[in-house]
């Protein structure tokens, strides 16, 4: 088989996922809610200001990292141990956590009117549209990855 056409290797995806989304999501979050929280603080009376974005995002945080400890403690461990069958249990619960993230992004979006920014916005207001659509994008990688790779793999192999 062409090295094109060679699946990655579970614990390669693993790894992938861990190191590229949830480290990612770990750093780039705490920075997300300072930024919405100085734009809030800094254009109060705007209109256009996206007001609860802050909390939004401290939120989606606390979830998300639930959500990621659960992985990396249920799912990543008990594939690593060999326990598959383990690790297929919880997928359910881990799929429920992909709705509310999807349901948290689409609040995001309405606060911020789409990510759209408007003329006035100030550099630190424009990071952090920059921030969040990149945010969004992750996210959709991360659960893509998971709900259509990761998970079907390990319940073929429960």
């Amino acid at each position: 088989m062409p090295a094109a056409e060679t699946p990655i290797r579970t614990e390669a995806l693993i790894d992938h996922i861990r190191v590229r989304f949830h480290d990612t999501h770990r750093r780039e979050l705490p920075e997300l809610i300072a930024l919405a929280r100085r734009v809030e603080k800094a254009h109060p009376e705007d209109i256009d200001t996206p007001h609860g974005l802050t909390q939004a995002l401290e939120a989606m945080t606390t979830e998300l990292e639930a959500h990621m400890r659960a992985e990396e403690d249920g799912v990543f461990a008990a594939f690593r141990s060999g326990t598959v069958r383990d690790a297929v249990v919880s997928i359910p619960d881990l799929n429920k956590d992909h709705d509310s993230q999807q349901s948290a992004l689409n609040r995001i979006a309405a606060i911020t009117h789409g990510f759209r920014l408007p003329r006035n916005a100030c550099a630190t207001w424009r990071r952090l549209y920059a921030g969040l659509g990149k945010l969004a994008e992750d996210l959709d990688e991360h659960r893509y990855l998971e709900d259509e790779v990761l998970f079907p793999r390990l319940e073929e192999q429960a």
